[in-house]
């Protein structure tokens, strides 16, 4: 019996046992809408924090999906017409997205 204790002792403590759980995560992403690529629609009354000088593009009908646009962005001809904007960076033409965040060429950010 004692012999058994003592095997069973080194085996978990020799990593016999179930192992720690080394997950960790960083920061509460409960509040925060899912990235772009995730196509929240605007039907979903959320709103998208963006950077300064941007804005979410549901807010006044500038994209179809929660994505941050510049705050004086216009919506150019629709993406049935294959000419992609040229976009700063940081940012990409809402008709290149898969699946597309806009119905017309806007500058969102990626």
């Amino acid at each position: 019996m004692k012999l058994f204790t003592i095997a069973m002792f080194v085996a978990l403590g020799c990593g016999g046992g179930k192992k720690a759980d080394t997950t960790t995560t960083t920061g509460d992403t409960s509040t925060q809408p899912p990235a772009a690529s995730a196509g929240v629609p605007c039907e979903q009354e959320i709103a998208r924090v963006c950077e300064n000088g941007m804005v979410d593009g549901c807010a006044g009908g500038k994209t179809t999906v929660h994505v941050c646009v510049a705050a004086d962005a216009a919506a150019g001809p629709p993406c049935e017409q294959e000419i992609a904007q040229v976009c700063p960076d940081g940012q990409i033409d809402a008709c290149l997205q898969t699946p597309m965040s806009a119905t017309n060429h806007i500058c969102v950010a990626k």
